[in-house]
């Protein structure tokens, strides 16, 4: 079990694709907090929600040439 940070909303249980893009933004070392650590954030930080969201940000993220974590966090 992975502490998905404050602000994370867990997809349904039977939603692969969603939970897909969970486990590949976890993957990256990266949480779902907002700018508050505390979890009061009123923005949170883009991440993406599809299994098609995280291959486009990865494929704009190898275009800039950022790594995996960057690329995943990029709005």
């Amino acid at each position: 079990m992975a502490f998905a940070g404050h602000d994370f909303a867990a997809p349904r249980k039977l939603d692969d694709n969603r939970w897909a893009a969970v486990a590949a933004v976890l993957e990256a070392g990266l949480a779902y907090d907002g700018f508050e650590t505390c979890g009061c954030g009123h923005e949170p930080k883009s991440r993406p929600r599809t299994k098609a969201q995280v291959r486009a940000r990865r494929r704009a993220g190898a275009r800039q040439g950022l790594t995996d974590p960057e690329a995943l966090s990029q709005p």
